[in-house]
């Protein structure tokens, strides 16, 4: 299949499971968030053909979405405001810093010369310690719900990095077929 067939394939699936969220936030909770997921993925999708994204803003668009499906609206003004910025700047920093360890760890499995996984891990903790300081920093600038998806996120790309699929998996059955 040529480029241009996976990626048209790619945008289907991505449009359908648009639709199909946006159809169920409706039924259950009476409101239309169709324009806001389709807003966010265009914006990410621009930024990304212009290649203006210093992390990939992943964690940032994920972010926008979850608050987006749980009901937390988040309005243009707040995307720019610079509380927002700085909470998006960060995530995006810290998931960008987790996937490159994840890759490196990776790469250096045979490798005895360790010496950049502390440098890296060191700087990956003190953003994680900054996030943290910031959610939990009382401000009425943002909602506490938004900031804790923030973190919440950067926590998942601290997971995925340090645990491997097979922990992940068990742990995830854990959480759901077995009392806790």
């Amino acid at each position: 299949m040529d480029s241009y067939k996976t990626g048209r394939s790619i945008l289907d699936i991505l449009l359908k499971t648009l639709d199909q969220q946006s159809v169920d936030i409706l039924q259950e909770h009476d409101k239309d968030i169709s324009h806001k997921l389709y807003c966010a993925w265009e914006t990410w999708l621009s930024k990304l053909n212009n290649e203006d994204l210093e992390y990939n803003d992943e964690a940032e668009l994920l972010v926008h979405i979850i608050n987006t499906c749980a009901g937390y609206m988040v309005f243009e003004d707040m995307l720019q405001h610079p509380e927002y910025k700085k909470f998006s700047k960060l995530t995006n920093k810290i998931c960008h810093q987790l996937k490159e360890y994840q890759n490196n760890k990776v790469h250096e499995m045979g490798n005895r010369d360790k010496g950049t996984h502390g440098i890296k891990y060191k700087e990956i903790e003190t953003d994680m310690q900054a996030l943290v300081q910031l959610v939990l920093e009382e401000t009425n600038e943002i909602d506490s719900n938004i900031k804790q998806t923030f973190l919440m996120v950067a926590k998942t790309c601290y997971y995925m990095a340090f645990f491997d699929q097979e922990t992940i998996g068990v742990h995830i059955s854990k959480v759901i077929f077995e009392n806790v």
